[in-house]
């Protein structure tokens, strides 16, 4: 039989004392969005050749977020030419075949213009943030890097020696070790097994030529989002995607969807033996991707059992300043659980029992309350910038089926029930994919394959 409880008690002090706080501060936060930004405010078009854009009216500040997706992420590459998207977009912002290097960074930095570049396991991404008086000239260059990057061989080779030594430190720090190795555990046999960034092999093997061709193939309007978020007007973005991008071919990109994890069920556990001063683990599992309808209640799931792991982890018993759950966004979804500690078995043991407390237990429901307003907070400030928006707002277009649940998004975390937490932690918080780096005769290898 299942017992329900309100929380620990020093679990209630911390929340109950943050309680008005976590209600005026949402009310405030809800009411600065609503006065900036609506639904309605947000909207889509499609150009003739397949292009689509997501644009939303800001009018409470002057700057200009521009983001331009290309999806496919790991799916559009392999283990030979792993990390081409991120030296191919970095190399774009080196030179174009209308504006040289020198230019392009004094223009830049005369308008205090800022654009970069990502790649991930979904999508690979060109962003650009501007003030207002200065969107026409920003668009300009970066729509030119996005359509005539140059790749000058001595550029190429500069941005490659950059990314190969960030891929060497990688190996020199054990946390990132751990989390490359939990990764490719549960990741094995599927796409997102080769890396956004790559390995230093696969970098260096890579040329001017190379990126030329891998260009010509993503440059296709079908599998190409725009989202702009600022003072700027629907018709005026409309005129200026068809100008820059309506000359593309649509492409033949498919968006199939993904596979599922073939080791999600199967817990692992592997060590990294390194003398370090404290022992460094990190547990990668399957969780609910975006779109499906566990994850609203998974995400305030992990976001209580994080704050569970700071107080019996770090306060009650000071085994780590850093004991932590987290939910990705991914097509195929995964979270971690991460901790450093010289004791790692009692460690482990103390963040199991946690998990079992919320896997046996239900949560009051005037406590659940407690907590959503506290996440609500949380979401509400993380979305307070033009950038994080169109971030979000493509998240869902890219991985949530369509930007417009974003906009239930807050009924659906508020329809959340204690039954919904107890469910989604029996069903996702298991088999675990354990890396660890520090010495191996510390590791009780049975109590972490025990999960």
């Amino acid at each position: 039989m299942k017992t329900k409880f309100f929380l620990s008690s020093f679990t209630s002090r911390i929340f109950c004392a943050a309680c008005f706080l976590l209600f005026s501060s949402v009310a405030v936060l809800a009411q600065a969005a609503a006065s900036s930004a609506s639904p309605d405010s947000t909207s889509d078009f499609t150009i003739a050749n397949g292009m689509k854009t997501i644009h939303r009216r800001i009018t409470g500040n002057e700057v200009v977020a521009v983001q331009i997706y290309f999806r496919g992420g790991t799916r559009n590459i392999t283990e030979k030419n792993a990390g081409i998207e991120t030296l191919l977009f970095e190399v774009a912002t080196q030179g174009t075949k209308n504006f040289n290097k020198g230019q392009i960074n004094r223009e830049l930095a005369r308008m205090g213009t800022i654009v970069d570049a990502a790649s991930g396991y979904d999508f690979s991404v060109m962003a650009m943030r501007c003030v207002r008086k200065n969107f026409d000239r920003s668009w300009e260059l970066l729509t030119d890097m996005i359509l005539n990057p140059l790749f000058d061989d001595k550029e190429v080779t500069l941005v490659k020696d950059q990314i190969i030594n960030g891929l060497r430190q990688q190996n020199d720090q054990p946390e990132t070790s751990v989390a490359i190795l939990s990764n490719k555990l549960l990741f094995a046999s599927h796409p997102y097994y080769n890396s956004p960034d790559g390995t230093i092999e696969s970098v260096s093997a890579l040329t001017a030529t190379d990126l030329k061709a891998h260009h010509a193939k993503i440059l296709g309007a079908g599998r190409m989002l725009a989202v702009v978020v600022g003072n700027v007007t629907l018709p005026e973005i409309r005129q200026k995607v068809e100008t820059s991008f309506g000359k593309l071919a649509k492409g033949d990109f498919k968006n199939d969807a993904i596979q599922t994890f073939a080791k999600a069920a199967e817990p692992e556990f592997q060590i990294i033996n390194r003398p370090v001063a404290t022992n460094y683990i990190r547990a990668t599992f399957a969780a609910p991707p975006l779109d499906h309808p566990d994850y609203p209640a998974f995400y305030i799931a992990t976001d209580i059992l994080s704050q569970l792991f700071f107080q019996e982890v770090r306060v009650r018993r000071n085994l780590s300043y850093g004991a932590d759950a987290t939910l990705l966004s991914n097509r195929a979804n995964s979270g971690f659980l991460s901790v450093t500690t010289p004791k790692p078995n009692e460690t482990i043991r103390v963040m199991f029992d946690q998990i079992d407390f919320l896997q046996r237990q239900v949560i009051r429901e005037e406590g659940l309350r407690s907590i959503v307003s506290g996440f609500l907070t949380k979401y509400y400030t993380k979305l307070e910038t033009n950038d994080a928006q169109a971030a979000r707002l493509a998240e869902y277009e890219l991985l949530g089926g369509d930007w417009r649940r974003l906009n239930t998004w807050i009924d659906a975390v508020n329809k959340v029930t204690p039954m919904d937490i107890n469910r989604v932690c029996r069903a996702y918080l298991k088999n675990f994919h354990f890396a660890v780096a520090g010495d191996p005769s510390q590791f009780n290898r049975d109590l972490f394959l025990s999960r």
